[in-house]
């Protein structure tokens, strides 16, 4: 592959980094004049409209534990409990590369798994749940929806299956 195997582990690490930071979705409606912008994070949601005041106790953003209840329709509902399921997925993983950059060389001559593929497994596993969700959640949004975190879950999961390690 194009990553040598010797920078294999900095690349698991930045690669659960980037996927955290990065939105898994960003949809965009517009009916009526007004604009509706909605990115999800893995562990919070944005939703807001340019120009409108919701009043000072609604907030713009939504945790993902609080998503499930949202909404009226179950098949949105169970749509949000997929990306729950990915979040705790993810969080493994999160915390697998904060273990990594730390103990790095340690954990990989200890460890009967090689934390390289351990990573790109629990992105791989992130994303199927996401994608899920993403069908779930905008098959009745009437707008255009764009999956960018997940696509590069699926991209950075898979190179970090196949990279080979010496």
């Amino acid at each position: 592959m194009w990553v040598r195997s010797e920078y294999a582990g900095e690349l698991a690490v930045l690669s659960a980094w980037l996927c955290a930071l990065l939105p898994w979705s960003v949809s965009y409606a517009s009916q009526g004049g007004l604009r509706l912008y909605r990115i999800h994070f893995l562990y919070l949601f944005f939703q807001f409209i340019p120009g409108v005041d919701f009043g000072q106790y609604d907030t713009p953003y939504l945790l993902v534990y609080r998503a499930p209840g949202f909404p009226d329709n179950a098949g949105v509902a169970f749509g949000y409990q997929l990306w729950i399921l990915a979040a705790a997925v993810f969080t493994v993983a999160l915390a697998l590369s904060a273990v990594y950059y730390v103990y790095d060389e340690r954990l990989e001559a200890e460890s009967p798994v090689d934390p390289v593929r351990l990573m790109g497994a629990l992105l791989l596993l992130s994303a199927v749940p996401l994608t899920a969700s993403t069908y779930f959640l905008f098959t009745g949004f009437a707008g255009i929806t764009v999956p960018v975190g997940i696509l590069f879950m699926y991209l950075l999961g898979g190179l970090l299956l196949v990279v080979e390690r010496t």
